[in-house]
């Protein structure tokens, strides 16, 4: 049972960071022709429309996070005929998601006046707006649904495969209609038939891959079945409530406190961290799906213990990425997009923070909901909104961009921070959080040491000008310095050597087989 949670987990990393790496370079490229072909107003627009869609997703409630948790015990157990009634139940709620969604949608137009501040001189925006739009709802509307099996089956490397064969085919043709006919409009309509075509295509492959279910097409769960997948549900909205308003209001705030411009000049530095970010959760995504199996079956003790090795593993991506951002951020955008669309080190600093934050926190998340701990701290998310959205308007009315970053900071620290390990040692696995408490403080510690030290060096490498040499010499400078500070502090720990061994087992050993 374990190597087989580990070849799965293996196959979905293995696929998924393929698929992002490709991504990513997609969508740099993307986004260099985009900045080229079309003035700077689109790409604020974009960034922002983008805002509101996620905050307008809070209508998912959370019903995504239960299904997929209450799948994995029925997939497990080869039990379609609960599989089949959970997905026709699931098939049902999203048919409703998608219509709440698309007419909050439709209640946003009126208002964007208020919301757009120093409307750039852009004709058709409401008819993008409405692509936006019918690319967010289409999802609920087709057959996406039917990827929970997939998830809850460990076998989330089916659809990240396809999602990279049409991610590809998207890339290929922005970029040839963007060279060709410079139109924003043809831009989000190949995004919206890709789409389509992802949903449709992922929908195939899990009926052929799965025939039991649909021999149970007429299964029902029972009412009380159904109303526990609500309560879940209705804790898990308050979190989603929370995730939305610390992540996807910024654009928002900064649209209309500070001008929908800098949404734009802001949106080329959160694609640095969200292609940083998307390579690096595949780690915790891979991962999910054998989770939810080895919380079935495992016991708290087992399931604390792997806890640790992957927060650990979690620290060490995160914290030599947070080093890497802040360092690099600045040069890199120079190089790439112009000087006119650098932020400066403040703001890189504030991105950076969020980005590691966020990123740390993600490992509790992901054990939280494979843990089934939709119900405490229900509340929690609702203060860390509050906060947040109070924060950042009066912030970034005096800060600006900078005030409006440091505000999310400032939220999640003040609760979140403390309040989820607490959730997750008492409840998941019955052991005291202060052991987390002291690691996370230590590790803080030393960031901020290496982070200093490097500082001092970017000062030195760019004394001068910014090249792509120079730039590449200081990335240099920073993956090593970074990983051998790491590796003197670790390398004797029990978590360092449990992913040193399985290296050592699933590379090393199969390349020397391979030689000899």
């Amino acid at each position: 049972m374990g190597n087989s949670r580990l070849k799965n987990s293996a196959l979905n990393f293995a696929s998924g960071f393929l698929g992002r790496v490709l991504t990513i370079l997609l969508n740099f490229i993307v986004r260099t022709i985009f900045i080229h072909c079309l003035n700077e107003a689109y790409l604020s627009v974009n960034g922002l429309y983008s805002n509101i869609l996620t905050v307008l997703s809070l209508a998912e409630l959370g019903f995504g996070s239960a299904m997929v948790f209450r799948m994995y015990a029925p997939v497990a157990a080869k039990d379609y005929q609960k599989t089949a009634a959970l997905l026709h139940f699931y098939k049902k709620i999203y048919a409703i998601i998608g219509a709440v969604i698309f007419g909050l949608g439709l209640c946003v137009i009126p208002f964007m006046d208020y919301i757009i501040k120093d409307k750039p001189d852009v004709s058709g925006l409401t008819l993008y707006y409405i692509l936006f739009l019918i690319n967010t709802t289409i999802s609920y509307w087709f057959i996406s649904y039917k990827a929970s099996v997939l998830y809850a089956d460990q076998k989330e490397y089916i659809k990240t495969n396809v999602q990279n064969a049409t991610t590809i085919l998207q890339s290929v043709l922005q970029i040839v209609l963007l060279l060709i006919f410079r139109k924003y409009l043809l831009y989000l309509l190949v995004q919206l038939v890709c789409n389509i075509i992802l949903n449709l295509y992922v929908a195939h492959l899990v009926d052929k891959r799965y025939p039991q279910i649909r021999e149970h097409q007429d299964a029902r769960l029972t009412s009380d079945e159904r109303g526990q997948i609500k309560k879940d549900a209705e804790a898990l909205v308050l979190s989603r409530f929370g995730h939305v308003a610390l992540n996807g209001t910024d654009n928002i705030i900064i649209s209309a406190v500070v001008g929908v411009l800098w949404v734009g000049r802001l949106s080329n530095y959160t694609l640095i961290c969200d292609s940083v970010t998307s390579v690096l959760c595949q780690i915790t995504a891979a991962i999910t799906g054998s989770l939810g199996n080895f919380f079935a079956t495992e016991d708290k003790h087992a399931g604390y213990l792997l806890f640790r090795k992957i927060e650990f593993l979690n620290f060490w991506l995160y914290g030599f990425s947070f080093i890497a951002l802040v360092t690099l951020l600045d040069p890199f955008v120079q190089i790439w997009a112009g000087g006119r669309f650098v932020l400066g080190l403040p703001i890189s600093i504030a991105i950076a923070i969020n980005f590691f934050v966020a990123g740390y926190m993600n490992t509790l998340w992901v054990f939280r909901s494979t843990l089934g701990l939709f119900k405490q701290g229900k509340f929690r998310p609702i203060l860390v909104a509050i906060l947040n959205i109070v924060l950042s308007i009066v912030l970034g009315k005096l800060w600006g961009v900078f005030g409006v970053l440091f505000a999310t900071f400032l939220s999640r620290a003040s609760i979140s921070l403390w309040y989820d390990p607490i959730i997750i040692h008492k409840y998941g696995f019955g052991v005291s959080a202060k052991p987390f408490f002291t690691r996370y403080t230590k590790r803080i510690l030393l960031l901020s040491v290496i982070l200093v030290l490097l500082l001092w060096a970017r000062r030195l490498v760019f004394s001068t000008e910014i090249t792509v040499l120079n730039f590449i010499a200081m990335a240099a400078i920073v993956t090593i310095f970074t990983n051998i500070v790491f590796w003197l502090f670790y390398h004797g720990c029990e978590e360092y050597n449990y992913f040193k061994m399985i290296f050592r087992e699933r590379v090393i050993a199969p390349i020397k087989r391979k030689l000899t």
